[in-house]
């Protein structure tokens, strides 16, 4: 076998590799042979066919196989030879056969960057905590009497007011989102949050059971239909009743009511709820603030092919959520955006070595179609974002790979039956298939894995702790005007 080696960038090598025809009709003849001793043919015994008979009749397709294995033979070879740790499976390109019958082909391969990690000890967060407002559990108390409470209709006629449940049909045509046709029975309360339409409670105020009426309302900017954003819609409404909503008392009664034994078992119940809830923020809130400063530590190139995985998730993620929502594709959020970002970075696993190879394929691509769908703005949003998450995903899997730290089989059995505990009546179905994919059970791995190296940074950075309030805790670092974040000096 001849290698020829050439660098197309910092993190991708070519390969012109040739493999002697007289190695190729070797092991042509090696199966050959095999498939004589076996063989049944009209007119021969099993084991005396001709090789001259097979090889006309078989010749082409043991070439082909003993082509396709060479180059997976040779593939494994360059790559393990030279130590590569690959990205994405690589490419093969296949030029054919030269005049003296060797065969040669194209080999990319495209590798992982050197990641060093960070000196723990010089990076500096802060771990905001809360304790669960007083003031906050009683009013969690009071709505939750509020919707346990009962319901009466309002027998004396009068127009609807502030606080009343207003029972409508809305007549109209099936595009007249967020309704569909003729929606019968909608319950709404006036006083509450409009949504996505402005106003629309305001003018059922003042109307009584039995008037129909048109309600003309110009649709918001947070509306999941974005192409509606802005225009105005006219909404035929018949007000069919009203309802009052008498709140239950805050006593063992409510406590009953909800399936408690007694209203101090509610009470824990409610507390121990959002005590969960603010450890859950505390934990996403530092877990951003070490991302965030991992970003900032980092700015090696990375895979494209990886990028190009990710890109294509993301596309295809807002494409399916914008027409989930019957409109335009939005604004992707990562954790910047206040979001949850326990699934972040996407590919923690990513040193995983392919000696796989693919022919001519595109990896990553979500194709025009989808591509098409986003505008120029949305496409560099993306793909900035994609690169981002595949470079914090190599710097958390490196970190776990030295210092070894694994999912263990207990951890990962565990998320298996939890994963199926989600499909009710499915659960043996759903264990089975993870049984037999690896790749779906990697995917339930990643997130543990990643939530340990987390830990581990955690565990050797330098963590201070502030106690702010349950409101500071959970509001949108974006909209602070200080991070209260993270700081370092450290070099990677």
């Amino acid at each position: 076998m001849h290698v020829t080696e050439t660098q197309i960038d910092e993190l991708t090598r070519s390969f012109r590799i040739a493999v002697p025809a007289a190695e190729l009709e070797r092991k042509v003849e090696d199966k050959l042979a095999e498939l004589a001793r076996s063989a049944k043919l009209p007119g021969f015994r099993p084991g005396k066919v001709p090789l001259a008979l097979l090889r006309r009749r078989f010749g082409d397709s043991v070439k082909s196989e003993v082509v396709e294995e060479a180059i997976n033979e040779a593939t494994q070879t360059v790559i393990g030879e030279r130590g590569l740790r690959t990205a994405v499976p690589p490419k093969v390109e296949q030029a054919g056969f030269a005049e003296a019958g060797d065969l040669e082909y194209t080999l990319a391969v495209e590798v992982l960057p050197e990641v060093t990690p960070p000196d723990y000890s010089q990076i500096t967060l802060e771990r905001l905590v809360a304790e669960p407002d007083e003031a906050d559990l009683q009013d969690r108390l009071e709505r939750l009497a509020e919707a346990l409470g009962d319901e009466t209709v309002v027998e004396e006629p009068r127009p609807a007011a502030e606080g009343d449940i207003v029972v409508v049909d809305i007549h109209g045509p099936d595009d007249r989102w967020p309704f569909q046709g003729t929606a019968q029975g909608v319950r709404l309360r006036i006083g509450e949050s409009d949504g996505p339409l402005p106003g629309f409670l305001a003018q059922l105020a003042g109307r009584s059971p039995g008037e129909r009426f048109d309600v003309t309302v110009t649709i918001g900017p947070d509306a999941e239909r974005t192409d509606l954003a802005g225009t105005t819609r006219t909404y035929d409404v018949e007000i069919k009743e009203l309802r009052l909503r008498t709140p239950a008392p805050l006593d063992d009664s409510l406590a009953e009511k909800g399936g408690w034994e007694n209203f101090e078992e509610l009470k824990t119940w409610v507390r121990q709820g959002r005590e969960s809830e603010l450890k859950s923020a505390t934990r996403l809130r530092i877990k951003r603030a070490l991302l965030d400063r991992l970003a900032e530590l980092y700015a090696f190139p990375v895979p494209k092919g990886l990028v190009a995985r990710e890109y294509e998730q993301l596309v295809r993620q807002v494409v399916a959520e914008g027409a989930a929502g019957g409109g335009e594709p939005e604004h992707v959020h990562d954790e910047h955006c206040g979001h949850d970002v326990a699934a972040e970075p996407a590919e923690p696993h990513v040193h995983d070595e392919h000696c796989g190879h693919d022919h001519d394929h595109d990896h990553g691509q979500p194709g025009p179609a989808l591509d098409a769908t986003l505008n120029d703005a949305q496409r560099q949003e993306y793909r900035a974002l994609a690169e981002r998450r595949v470079r914090l995903g190599l710097v958390l899997a490196e970190i776990g790979r030295t210092n070894n730290l694994q999912v263990t089989p207990d951890e990962l059995a565990k998320a298996m039956i939890a994963e199926a505990r989600r499909y009710r009546g499915q659960e043996q179905q759903v264990l089975e298939f993870l049984r037999k994919q690896p790749q779906a059970r990697e995917a339930l791995a990643a997130p543990i894995l990643e939530e340990k190296v987390v830990d581990f940074i955690l565990e050797m950075a330098q963590v201070s702790e502030r106690t702010v309030s349950a409101e500071e805790l959970l509001r949108d670092p974006d909209a602070e005007t200080t991070s209260g974040g993270a700081t370092a000096d450290v070099s990677s």
